[in-house]
């Protein structure tokens, strides 16, 4: 089997080390999403997979108060769905993310949701009791595996409360099957980003122990190589041959290289996915909750869906991390119910102060603060400088580093110039008849909207521009921007298309 893969499927040796950096990656998202273990528990014959063979594994019980079926899908696999209240109530599917746990995350939210609500809970294919995927994680499969649940349930519509990766597929299901879905909640939605940028940070964060010595000596060496290889990484997943698109497009393959290793192949589905159309064609009522010290989906991931999502409200808990409604259930039930059966808020809409501040330089300055409307900006070795809720005729950045929020950049000539510098910038509008000149700078835009007249992006061939869930309309191209530039462009000079997941 190995051989004939070799010989027909697989691409080469350089391509298969771009392999192993993804779902380095991968892996490491989905350990740090969840390390608990699993229920050693049947219930008509939903058996939790990471179980079998672990006997001695501390294993946190099942919900008491939920009522469990082992149901089996059309396709013959098994998922185990739990349900709490009453039938007539309105139902509320809660969607969890990575982790052994499964449904589990939602313990501290069901015994006060079920007072009001018929709550219906589910291992998702591969986790917890339910069996996996056949052929690999597609957010197509698993939006299908989640309605035919609803229907063997006789439930027409439901509020949809997604967790992590549990956000990101409850987002793509209420695209896919908008008429089944009242209001949707979501909850530090992770891989929502360009993989690369999604990447970058996870690599940033230190895998936390599982208390299973064996594991934990392999993430450890782990989080030893990811140090060593990050660079490596990123520059193996930015440049030449996509792997990861490729055994999208290549299940068997996938699976046969992946194997059991359910979450893995999860996390790798979560990487590769393009959420920009579901984003913009979204019409249920979007509630977004996040953990303003989150390390995984960070908040301006909540910020981008706030300003992206046509009809979205985004509420931030302070001192939260990526676990909300373990971290702090009081507060979060406190948002969570409301966002159910309030009446939504008016839709958050940025402002600008109408502090004039003419033409303003900043030398030499670390961590200033820019807010109301500017002639000019000009930063020249000005780091970690914030820029949020202003309007601003032209920015130029030298030797620099700066983050925008909430702002407008709009200039007759060139809007923004940088030269040796990084920005990143979210919920963000560039125009100008020249939109971004970069030299030798890295531009990291999240939510941003580019214009331009005459040309839109003016690049060295040392930068680099990461564009997630934005849009550009230049000479050079017009639609959805969901990718690296130069990186991903094409032999004609434009960039390549941008491919979701199917």
């Amino acid at each position: 089997m190995k051989n004939f893969l070799m010989k027909n499927f697989l691409p080469s040796r350089r391509q298969a080390v771009r392999f192993a950096l993804l779902v380095t990656v991968s892996w490491t998202f989905a350990t740090i999403a969840n390390a608990a273990p699993a229920q050693d528990t049947a219930t008509n014959g939903c058996v939790d997979r990471l179980a079998v063979g672990q006997r001695g594994v501390a294993i946190p019980p099942r919900l008491a108060s939920l009522r469990y079926t082992c149901m089996t899908l059309a396709s013959g696999k098994r998922i185990l769905v739990g349900e709490a209240g009453r039938a007539q109530d309105p139902a509320v599917l809660l969607i969890h993310g990575l982790g052994n746990n499964a449904h589990r995350d939602w313990r501290n939210v069901v015994p006060a949701l079920e007072k009001q609500c018929r709550v219906i809970v589910l291992d998702l294919p591969g986790f917890g009791a339910s069996d996996a995927l056949p052929l690999g994680y597609s957010f197509a499969a698993l939006a299908a595996t989640v309605a035919e649940v609803l229907d063997r349930l006789g439930v027409a519509r439901a509020h949809v409360v997604g967790h992590s990766l549990g956000g990101a597929l409850s987002l793509e299901f209420a695209h896919r099957y908008r008429q089944r879905v009242e209001r949707l909640v979501l909850v530090d939605a992770a891989g929502i980003l360009h993989k690369t940028v999604f990447a970058r940070n996870i690599t940033q964060v230190e895998i936390p122990t599982t208390g299973v010595a064996s594991v934990d000596r392999l993430l450890d060496g782990v989080n030893r190589q990811i140090k060593e290889w990050r660079r490596a990484i990123l520059q193996e997943l930015e440049d030449g041959f996509d792997f990861g698109r490729w055994l999208n497009d290549n299940p068997r393959v996938r699976n046969a290289l992946i194997g059991e290793y359910t979450h893995v192949d999860a996390a790798l589905g979560l990487i590769e996915h393009d959420f920009t159309r579901a984003i913009r064609e979204m019409s249920a009522p979007t509630i977004l909750i996040w953990g303003r010290e989150d390390p995984i989906a960070p908040l301006r991931t909540g910020v981008l869906l706030a300003t992206r999502l046509p009809n979205a409200r985004l509420h931030v808990m302070d001192g939260v991390g990526h676990v909300p409604m373990g971290e702090d259930t009081a507060r979060f039930m406190a948002i969570l119910m409301p966002a159910l059966t309030a009446p939504l808020p008016a839709k958050f809409t940025p402002t600008v102060p109408d502090v004039r501040h003419g033409n303003v330089a900043c030398r030499d300055r670390p961590g200033a603060t820019f807010t109301g409307r500017f002639d000019s900006l000009t930063l020249t070795n000005c780091i970690n400088a914030k820029i949020e809720n202003a309007r601003i005729r032209q920015l130029t950045l030298t030797s620099s580093t700066a983050t925008l929020t909430y702002a407008t950049i709009d200039s007759v000539d060139t809007a923004l110039t940088a030269k040796d510098s990084r920005i990143i910038a979210t919920a963000v509008e560039i125009r100008g008849r020249v939109a971004i000149r970069a030299d030798n700078s890295e531009l990291d835009f999240a939510g941003v909207t580019v214009r331009a007249a005459e040309r839109g992006i003016n690049t060295s061939p040392d930068s680099r521009l990461y564009f997630s869930v934005s849009d550009l309309a230049t000479p050079e191209f017009t639609g959805d921007a969901h990718f690296i530039w130069p990186a991903n462009m094409r032999p004609d000079g434009k960039p390549a298309e941008s491919k979701a997941t199917r």
